[in-house]
């Protein structure tokens, strides 16, 4: 076989330069390098590269007039320069550039675009190569995509093949990609993506977040790595670093000091069974409450202050710093609506409770307790015909409709505990600038505020403690959210949880910091474990 005159000169390159020579063949990261990609790359002697070609699978252009066109994906030209190092491609809309390097354990790419085109380079997808592995990798399912987007946490996507590990990773980790191995049947070869739009199932999800354009004759720039290691480095030994890159580029600007736990309260329930025409919101699940009535109603007030009187009890025995109601409007609708997380609204939704909820929540205040709201970040249409929770078109207008749902509830009732329902899907969480913003307002208007969005990344972190179950498996914050962010800490709910299982664990989340949540309107058996938890942690 002939070999490429390039793949020569990058390889005596190497050797005269003194990395990736021999001793990377036997020990680090060696490889090769021609006008189309690569064309050898091994870890420890052991070869990895199934296949080394870089390819543009989709370039999108679009015009003023919002037209869209494909660009060419075959290259006009290919060239490859040996002292940088560096493939290039041209394209009838401009070129393409890799910069191959080895750092240590790490093969790195250097990835540059440039769009000379009088359109908008709106999307594209590049394949920089394809890995192959002596053996499936750990943990890895037949057509299932290991992806990062770059958005809250960094993108490592790790694979243990036996005979080493790598991790590939976006080393910026400040501007949302799409980074990784996309699904496919095989176990073994698959290749590595850099897309600027999305791809997959999660599109609905996603695609209003990766949102990468190159203007007209302008450029961007991807960086990534693969980091080798041996079978026994983890993934956090290869990409930690990233984690506290994270951390610095976004830096801390929650600063919440009182660690004690939180009870919840909950007044009423969804399930219908409970409701009546006479307590339509399922009030504390009696059927037979009349909240229409007069006389219902003085009936329907006296239970409302006993229930706040006995939960102060509770939580004063538990030490709680405070409360949240979860369901200050009642639970007239079934799911998703079930909780309105709207107290703006209270008097047109649960009249029976507005005039009776500035007394309940004074009862938490005058006994030193910390009063809290479950709110929405929707905006609830509410008509004869329909009720449901509208989404909202865009980042600053979800921002808005907190702030402003929270700090109606900070002035009338002066809440400070905010559970945040909602916000996005598990996998896909609103993006973190939601919520950066949010605490930067909050505290621009003097309103000091804890707030606990129900889904979570890492960078919710640095301004919000996020909510978590027991009983979901969630013993407190992750390691890799304290790499970024030492202080982090989360809220935890335990109820229902394996707590004899994970008592040990829940101690040293305590320890480092982390509240824990409990029922707090009645002496439920269950609030002593947390009390035990907080005494066995020092807290």
């Amino acid at each position: 076989m002939k070999i490429p005159l390039f793949t020569i000169l990058v390889t005596m390159t190497l050797a005269l330069s003194g990395v990736g020579g021999a001793r990377a063949a036997e020990d680090g990261v060696a490889f090769a390098a021609g006008p189309s990609g690569l064309t050898a790359l091994s870890y420890a002697a052991v070869p990895l590269l199934g296949n080394g070609d870089f390819t543009v699978d989709e370039a999108i252009l679009t015009g003023p007039d919002g037209f869209a066109v494909h660009g060419g994906q075959n290259p006009v030209t290919r060239a490859f320069d040996p002292t940088r190092r560096e493939m290039r491609q041209s394209f009838e809309w401009g070129t393409v550039g890799c910069a191959y390097r080895v750092n240590g354990s790490r093969f790195e790419l250097d990835i540059t675009v440039r769009n000379t085109s009088d359109r908008t380079l709106t999307s594209l997808h590049l394949t920089p190569l394809t890995l192959r592995f002596p053996r499936a990798p750990d943990g890895w399912q037949s057509n299932y995509p290991y992806l990062g987007a770059n958005r809250g946490d960094p993108t490592i996507e790790y694979a243990n093949y036996g005979t080493g590990a790598v991790a590939v990773c976006n080393d910026d980790v400040a501007k949302p990609l799409l980074v990784g191995f996309p699904g496919r049947a095989s176990l073994t070869e698959r290749p590595i993506i850099c897309t600027t739009t999305n791809i997959g199932f999660l599109s609905p999800y996603l695609d209003p977040y990766l949102k990468r354009s190159i203007a007209p004759h302008g450029s961007d720039e991807f960086h990534l790595s693969l980091r080798f290691g041996p079978a026994s480095a983890p993934a956090m030994a290869l990409a930690g670093d990233l984690y506290r890159k994270l951390g610095k580029a976004f830096p801390p600007i929650l600063h919440w000091t009182d660690r004690r736990p939180i009870g919840t309260l909950h007044l009423a329930t969804s399930e219908p069974q409970f409701h009546s025409a006479a307590n339509p919101r399922g009030w504390f699940s009696q059927p037979d409450r009349d909240v229409v009535t007069p006389d219902g109603i003085a009936a329907f007030h006296k239970r409302v202050l006993k229930f706040a009187d006995d939960s102060v009890t509770e939580l004063r025995k538990m030490k709680a710093q405070g409360m949240i109601t979860w369901d200050i409007e009642g639970e007239e609708f079934p799911q998703t609506t079930t909780y309105i997380g709207d107290p703006r609204l209270l008097r047109e939704l649960a009249p029976e409770m507005d005039s009776l909820a500035d007394a309940y929540f004074k009862k938490f205040r005058d006994a030193g307790l910390r009063t809290g709201l479950c709110i929405r970040p929707q905006k609830l249409l509410h008509t004869p015909a329909r009720t449901e929770q509208e989404e909202l078109p865009n980042d600053a207008a979800i921002t808005d409709i907190l702030y402003d749902k929270m700090a109606y509830a900070n002035k009338r009732w002066g809440c400070t505990l905010f559970y945040v329902d909602s916000n996005g899907d598990p996998n896909v969480p609103f993006d973190p600038v939601v919520f950066e913003n949010l605490a930067r307002r909050l505290t621009a208007h003097k309103i000091d505020a804890l707030v606990m969005p129900e889904h979570r990344n890492t960078r919710y972190f640095s301004c919000s403690a996020p909510y978590a179950e027991l009983r979901n498996g969630v013993t407190g914050t992750p390691e890799v959210v304290r790499a970024a962010y030492p202080d982090a800490f989360m809220n935890n709910y335990i109820p229902d949880g394996d707590y004899a299982k994970n008592k040990a664990a829940l101690i040293t989340t305590v320890r480092g910091g982390d509240v824990l949540m409990f029922r707090g309107w009645w002496d439920d058996p269950q609030n002593s474990q947390v009390g035990d938890v907080y005494h066995a942690a020092g807290k």
